[in-house]
């Protein structure tokens, strides 16, 4: 298990500074590393479909979206949405939903009910650092000292070599997260008519 105090202090080390003894302790690296720290955090979420931050739930039918063209319903994500794993028809994700459409703020589809697998931000699935394995805390700590190392170090050859180890952090936490997966799987996308970042003039808010 770990916390925001062992994260700081696993990227100091890796930057060769002192560790802290308290998230108060005054100095540039605890200041560098606070300002990084939640953006750092979030991208790490979102770089992978980690088993420890997956989250399936039903989505609710949008009342502040037309959907004039296309799909007939529109479905808000969730505050706590980061990345789309999963969509399906049914409440025990087993039969896909192979035609939708994933937008920047909701989904599109033809069923007036769906579910939705996907990676979360709630302080009970992704932020629940104690939910974390050795492998994914150890790819934080170092995306932590890749997002803080110029500030703290100045060092373009420690940010060379830190950048390679983040790479290899996230590798090695990607293939032992996929270990943790069922033996039988659906794919996880059908037809995906449009990606998360685009967004339709036909499907604007009110």
């Amino acid at each position: 298990m770990t916390d925001q105090l062992s994260l700081y202090n696993g990227a100091l080390i890796l930057l060769g500074q002192p560790r802290l003894s308290a998230l108060t302790d005054e100095g540039k690296g605890r200041r560098a590393l606070d300002f990084a720290y939640a953006k750092t955090v979030k991208a790490c979420l979102e770089a992978g479909l980690w088993n420890f931050a997956m989250r399936f739930r039903k989505a609710e039918t949008s009342p502040s979206v037309d959907s004039t063209i296309g799909f007939k319903f529109v479905f808000d994500k969730p505050d706590d949405w980061l990345r789309t794993a999963a969509m399906t028809v049914d409440a025990h994700g087993r039969r896909p939903l192979l035609e939708y459409d994933d937008r920047t703020d909701f989904w599109l589809a033809d069923i007036d009910t769906i579910f939705v697998r996907y990676i979360s931000s709630d302080p009970d699935f992704g932020l629940d650092l104690g939910r974390w394995p050795e492998s994914f805390v150890a790819y934080v700590e170092t995306s932590l000292a890749v997002a803080t190392c110029e500030e703290i170090t100045g060092s373009n050859e420690k940010m060379d070599r830190l950048s390679k180890a983040k790479k290899e952090a996230w590798k090695t936490a990607s293939n032992r997260d996929v270990m943790n997966e069922p033996v039988t799987k659906f794919p996880p996308t059908g037809r995906l008519v449009a990606s998360r970042g685009g967004r339709s003039r036909e499907h604007g808010r009110r």
